[in-house]
C-alpha cells in the first residue's frame, strides 16, 4: 500500500510547518487528490490514522478534496469530464484528446494548527 509512504511524506511536511510556526497541535489536514493520482482515498484515510499516531496530528481531521478529471479538446476547445485513461474522446466533436487539465493532483492544500 503506497498510501502509507505518501502519508508519511505529507505528515513530515505538516510537522515541518508546525515546527516553523511553533504549533503544538494540528487540527485539520486537507489534501487535494485527483481522480487519476493513483491513490485510493480510503487507504489514504487509514494510512493517516496509523502514521499520525504519536504526532501533533494525532486526532486531527483529514479532509480529502477529490478533484475530478478535466480534459481539454484542442480541436473544438471543449472542456469535459474524463473517465479513467490517458486518451479521451471529445463528446462534442469526437476527436481524441490527451490534454488532462486536472485530476492528477496529490497535494497538501491546507493545515489548521494551534
Amino acid at each position: 500500500m503506497h498510501e502509507v509512504g505518501i502519508m508519511e511524506s505529507a505528515l513530515a511536511l505538516v510537522q515541518r510547518h508546525a515546527d516553523e510556526r511553533g504549533a503544538s497541535c494540528v487540527h485539520r489536514v486537507v489534501l487535494r487528490v485527483g481522480a487519476l493520482s493513483g491513490v485510493d482515498p480510503d487507504s489514504l484515510r487509514f494510512a493517516f490514522e496509523v502514521v499520525a499516531r504519536g504526532t501533533r496530528a494525532e486526532g486531527a481531521t483529514l479532509v480529502l478534496d477529490l478533484v475530478p478529471t478535466l480534459v481539454y479538446c484542442s480541436s473544438c476547445r471543449c472542456e469535459f469530464a474524463g473517465d479513467r485513461g490517458a486518451i479521451f474522446t471529445c463528446p462534442q466533436c469526437g476527436d481524441l484528446c490527451g490534454e488532462i487539465r486536472s485530476g492528477r493532483e496529490l497535494e497538501l492544500s491546507r493545515i489548521e494548527m494551534s
